[in-house]
């Protein structure tokens, strides 16, 4: 895990697939006023091993409860963007005691139908696998990773700034010289190739829950955010300027949503 600092209850941020909590630090810093944020590490990001053909994010919730067992002493807010939305809300309706609540950010909720197409359809026709996997693993430096970044369409709205953030933490040097991918584009493939069906255990979780829908993203559909609602009609469901990269294209305003959210809890007295 990475601390960030703050004061305050405990925050855990899991971030999404192929970032480290780094990339993040734009989003991150408002919120150390009112809570101590902690960045989470998700298995790629530790493990030597190369991932299986079929990944399981069941065991992405395990290791994350796991790891908020051995490092917390109290129950924990915890939040999550896309992946580790997804991860956050299984962890929950399995050890809802370890959380005070939930704050996911265009999490990887997919209907039914979706959920089963990643699992029967070739990897090599899910476009998000193909795209994963055309991406260089390896960089000259970190000037050379910044600028093939920043010429991609998906950073495309992310200030300089932000995706310096990414570069430095995303990047760790290589054997033989230059830079590589902290997290690797085969774990990043892969986890786009296993989404779970997560409604189970949305229907399950009681425990205060935002859920922050980036107004341009195309992740979480109408009919996707009605079925969220109505398995989990106490969560907040709220739209907010930015993509499916909500946090990194818009970080302040992102984390005013946040903010906002753990003062209400705090005056309905759940402790932020």
């Amino acid at each position: 895990m990475e601390a960030f600092g703050g004061d305050g209850a405990p925050l855990v941020f899991a971030p999404a697939n192929g970032y480290p909590s780094g990339s993040y630090r734009q989003f991150l810093a408002p919120l150390q006023q009112y809570v101590q944020v902690t960045g989470y590490r998700h298995r790629p990001l530790w493990s030597d091993r190369e991932p299986r053909r079929q990944l399981r994010w069941s065991h992405f919730a395990d290791d994350l409860i796991h790891t908020v067992e051995a490092g917390f002493n109290e129950p924990v807010w915890m939040m999550g963007h896309s992946l580790g939305g997804a991860v956050s809300m299984l962890a929950a309706a399995r050890s809802p005691q370890l959380f005070r609540g939930l704050i996911l950010l265009d999490p990887v909720f997919m209907s039914s139908r979706k959920a089963l197409k990643t699992r029967i359809v070739p990897r090599d026709r899910l476009p998000m696998v193909r795209s994963a996997l055309r991406r260089p693993n390896h960089f000259n430096d970190h000037q050379a990773a910044f600028d093939f970044h920043r010429a991609k369409r998906p950073y495309s709205a992310i200030n300089d700034e932000v995706l310096w953030d990414y570069v430095n933490a995303g990047m760790v040097p290589a054997e033989g010289g230059g830079l590589k991918l902290a997290f690797s584009r085969e774990w990043e493939a892969g986890i786009y190739a296993s989404v779970p069906w997560i409604w189970p255990s949305v229907s399950r979780v009681r425990l205060p829950t935002l859920g922050l829908h980036g107004e341009t993203s195309d992740l979480l559909t109408p009919a996707t955010l009605r079925r969220w609602q109505r398995l989990q009609p106490h969560a907040e469901l709220q739209v907010c300027p930015g993509g499916h990269l909500l946090p990194m294209e818009q970080p302040q305003s992102t984390a005013g949503f946040v903010i906002d959210f753990l003062r209400r809890q705090q005056d309905q007295g759940v402790n932020p």
